[in-house]
């Protein structure tokens, strides 16, 4: 089996790739319009409700390796074919996403909130460059997130429970070293300001070696599970 054979795997699960994704970001918007028209005002209703969509893609990155790895294991699979097609799989959902996200912000700025100025789908600052700026934007966010997701399922079936604990405490320990150090030296406006004077898009951009690192140490977790 194939590249193609795993694609093929990731295609059949119609309810992880399109209607759960589906279903979570319209019942959120959906309830959140309903929800802008019982609170009459006069100011725009912003809502991260947009934000269930983007934790799912980080769920489904942690699915697919959890679920279908194994899976796909026991058929004879490559272990760099599966890499391959979770790659290739991750790039088609999130660029799909993104385009969709664009698609849906540009209707609800042009119908004025859908007629009551709610912002679920467009957001200052985050809409604010170019189409191809926006759309690499969410490409880049929600690449991250699968990517993300990928990782961790991957580390899992590496070291298991015991691995995953370590990491975590581990995490935990940096996290909270680097915000003492950063405490310490006064540097929280600096950081505020360094974000301020980067676009949403040029802030994306950083995610970019990130996501190269995240996929490297994937393969590598994959290639040396017991699985």
């Amino acid at each position: 089996m194939n590249v193609q054979s795993v694609l093929k795997m990731y295609t059949r699960d119609k309810w992880s790739l399109i209607y759960i994704p589906s279903i979570i970001l319209f019942s959120s918007f959906f309830v959140n319009i309903i929800v802008s028209f019982l609170i009459p005002s006069d100011e725009p209703f912003y809502t991260g409700g947009i934000s269930s969509v983007m934790v799912y893609m980080f769920v489904f990155g942690i699915l697919s390796i959890a679920h279908l790895f194994p899976f796909a294991i026991g058929l004879s699979v490559r272990r760099i074919d599966f890499f391959t097609g979770n790659v290739i799989m991750g790039l088609i959902s999130s660029t799909t996403l993104a385009v969709l996200l664009y698609i849906f912000s540009v209707i609800e700025n042009s119908t004025n909130g859908w007629g009551n100025r709610l912002h679920f789908f467009h957001f200052p600052y985050v809409n604010d460059g170019t189409i191809w700026e926006q759309i690499v934007m969410y490409i880049l966010l929600i690449t991250m997130l699968y990517f993300t997701g990928s990782l961790i399922a991957s580390f899992f079936l590496r070291y298991g429970g015991k691995g995953m604990l370590i990491s975590a405490l581990v995490i935990v320990l940096l996290g909270t070293i680097a915000t003492l150090l950063v405490s310490y030296y006064d540097a929280w406006i600096d950081i505020f300001n360094w974000f301020v004077g980067k676009t949403a898009v040029g802030i994306a951009y950083w995610f970019i070696p990130f996501i190269l690192i995240y996929l490297i140490a994937s393969y590598f977790f994959l290639k040396r599970s017991t699985i």
